[in-house]
């Protein structure tokens, strides 16, 4: 999937490369009030994207949350491994130097794989995290 934005180009497409969240996950209690406290927000219908810079490291962390009110704990924990596996494809193509924590909503479950894809990466777009490769029409041949 290849958003346009103007003379940008947005590749939100599948990694080839073997890639994990381990170690850019967001875990500690406080670590998740920083970014509420201090971030911005951007949301649609499935998701509520936090987003704070950290200007003194140039990692990326990610963390999820999904409320009880989504579902049970099957449901909570396959949102959140689709959540994960979207965001370990597409973390290659984030700008680092951020923390993010994205929150499902109850509407978060009806959605494919694929949809889910297409939803975080809009809102991922619409956050401006993307690294955008510049395109001229020069180098068309």
């Amino acid at each position: 999937m290849v958003l346009d934005e103007g003379k940008h180009t947005v590749a939100c497409v599948r990694a080839t490369q073997k890639f994990t969240l381990k170690g850019h996950r967001l875990r500690r209690n406080g670590d998740f009030r920083y970014v509420f406290g201090r971030g911005s927000s951007v949301a649609n219908r499935y998701y509520v994207l936090y987003v704070v810079k950290k200007h003194r490291t140039q990692t990326l962390r990610v963390g999820f949350s999904v409320s009880k009110k989504v579902g049970n704990a099957v449901v909570r924990n396959r949102v959140k491994r689709v959540l994960r596996e979207v965001m370990r494809l597409q973390i290659v193509h984030i700008e680092y130097g951020f923390d993010l924590v994205i929150i499902a909503r109850k509407q978060a479950v009806e959605l494919s794989y694929a949809q889910a894809n297409k939803e975080l990466c809009k809102l991922l777009t619409k956050a401006k995290l993307f690294r955008v490769t510049t395109t001229s029409k020069d180098s068309i041949v």
